[in-house]
C-alpha cells in the first residue's frame, strides 16, 4: 500500500518559495555575519588584552576617562551583546523572526552604548544600524 504523501513533498515550488530568502537579505546577512563576527572575536581577544583596549577606547573618547576595570566590563559586556546579535542573525539566516528580536536588542544595547555611555555621536554608524533594523524588521514580518 502506497504511503500518502504530504502537501509539502507533492508540492516542492511552494516548499522552495518558503525557503528561499530574498537576495537582498542574504547580502546584508553576509555583511552583518562579517561584522558582527569580526567585533566579537575582536572583544574576546581583547579580554586577554585589557592595557590595549583601555589605552585604545581612551585614545578614541577622550572626553571621558576609562578606567582598566571600565575597558574589561566594556570589552565583556560587548562580547556578549554581539554574541547575542550573531545569534540574532543565524537565527534570521534560518529565516525565524525570532533572531530578529536578539538581533534588534543586541544592537539597540549597541547603539546606546555608543551615544549615553562613551557619548560618541558618530552618525554614520548610528545610521546604518537604524537602517540595518528597519530593513531587517521589514522582512521578519513576513517569516516565521
Amino acid at each position: 500500500m502506497p504511503e500518502k504523501l504530504s502537501v509539502e513533498e507533492t508540492n516542492p515550488s511552494e516548499m522552495n518559495k518558503r525557503n528561499n530568502r530574498p537576495l537582498g537579505l542574504s547580502l546584508l546577512l553576509i555583511f552583518s555575519f562579517v561584522y558582527n563576527g569580526l567585533l566579537t572575536i575582536i572583544m574576546i581577544i581583547g579580554l586577554f588584552n585589557p592595557d590595549i583596549v583601555q589605552s585604545i577606547l581612551q585614545q578614541y573618547y577622550k572626553q571621558i576617562y576609562i578606567s582598566g576595570t571600565s575597558a574589561i566590563l566594556l570589552t565583556l559586556s560587548g562580547a556578549i551583546v554581539f554574541g547575542v546579535s550573531f545569534f540574532g542573525l543565524i537565527l534570521l539566516w534560518k529565516y525565524k523572526r525570532k533572531g530578529f528580536y536578539y538581533y534588534a536588542i543586541a544592537q539597540t544595547i549597541v547603539l546606546l552604548t555608543l551615544v549615553i555611555v562613551l557619548k560618541s555621536y558618530d552618525y554614520t554608524n548610528i545610521a546604518i544600524g537604524i537602517v540595518l533594523l528597519i530593513i531587517f524588521g521589514l522582512y521578519a514580518k513576513k517569516m516565521k
